[in-house]
């Protein structure tokens, strides 16, 4: 796959650092105490058959939609937001979700936290899971959807391993994107940070760092599908347990009241945006007509729902709350 590495694309996987603001106070302390990461509704559990899954928050942040999402009018844009009762003129504020899964013995985690790249407002995933009485040294194995800072950030704590025991999982295209020294040296200096952190992450695994190809079983119950366009080899993962099942499907989808009813809408976040744009089209048909349970790494929290169709595009609609 040939990657034409424009200022603009290349500023996707460093947006965060450029864009958001570095100060946006978020009021949530540390989680201290077992079970208060459930009360104070960071972490919401799901049964999928045999699996618990976890939502956990890490928190939000903040950027103007004119700024991050592209190929979609102003007046449409502003028509799309004020539907969703959104001020148009306000900053959009985009949750941070990754996804615990425990069955027996195996602590799977489906992306990980920020950790200190986004700012005060992310972050919050290490105390949750503690919360949750998840230790680190538990955690055996992390699934990746891409490589990008909130998805990343996590896997490492003062340049060592964040999870010691954890075997990493991704897809091999971004993987070679995003460790490729050559593309780096063509990047902004401004965009080489996430490029240095992708290197420092795979050093850091070293041999427990598995990389995959296209749609495998990646661990049992765990099978991935190639969803590329955000970044190069971007990656949702089919959860099946028991006869049930849930698609995780990372950033397919960012912001759900713009780009369900406009697919066409990407964000400055889109390595190639013209192929995420066809992602997006097939990916939400079969989502509609399978009926199939999916989560969005940014859809509001706990970010799981259904894709069903509205005229000739789509909707996100949210799984009602699930108490028990």
């Amino acid at each position: 796959m040939t990657i034409d590495l424009t200022r603009r694309a290349a500023m996707a996987g460093a947006a965060a650092a450029i864009l958001i603001p570095p100060a946006m106070g978020m009021g949530t302390g540390p989680v201290r105490a077992q079970g208060a990461a459930r009360a104070m509704g960071l972490a919401y559990p799901r049964q999928i058959g045999g699996i618990e899954l976890t939502a956990i928050s890490d928190g939000f942040f903040e950027i103007p939609a004119g700024q991050m999402l592209i190929n979609i009018a102003p007046e449409e844009l502003e028509a799309a937001l004020s539907a969703a009762f959104l001020d148009p003129a306000g900053p959009l504020r985009g949750g941070v979700t990754a996804f615990l899964l425990r069955e027996g013995e195996r602590t799977v985690l489906v992306d990980t936290d920020a950790a200190d790249l986004f700012g005060p407002t992310v972050g919050q995933m290490p105390a949750t899971l503690a919360a949750l009485g998840v230790a680190p040294e538990s955690v055996d194995t992390v699934l990746l959807t891409h490589i990008h800072p909130d998805h990343i950030g996590g896997l490492l704590a003062d340049g060592a391993p964040a999870y010691p025991n954890a075997t990493v999982h991704m897809n091999e295209v971004d993987l070679g994107f995003w460790t490729d020294e050559a593309i780096a040296s063509q990047a902004p200096a401004e965009a080489r940070g996430m490029f240095d952190r992708a290197r420092a992450t795979a050093a850091a695994y070293g041999e427990r760092l598995l990389p995959f190809a296209g749609e495998t079983e990646v661990i049992p119950g765990a099978t991935s599908l190639p969803l590329p366009g955000h970044t190069p080899g971007h990656t949702g993962y089919r959860i099946v347990s028991e006869g049930a099942e849930i698609l995780l499907f990372g950033d397919v989808a960012n912001v759900a009241p713009v780009q369900f009813p406009h697919p066409e809408a990407g964000t400055i976040f889109d390595i190639d945006p013209a192929l995420a744009v066809e992602t997006r089209g097939w990916f939400f048909d079969m989502l509609a007509t399978d009926r199939t349970l999916v989560a969005g790494a940014h859809m509001a929290f706990p970010a799981i729902g259904h894709v069903a169709r509205a005229g000739d595009a789509y909707a996100w609609v949210p799984e009602p709350w699930h108490y028990g």
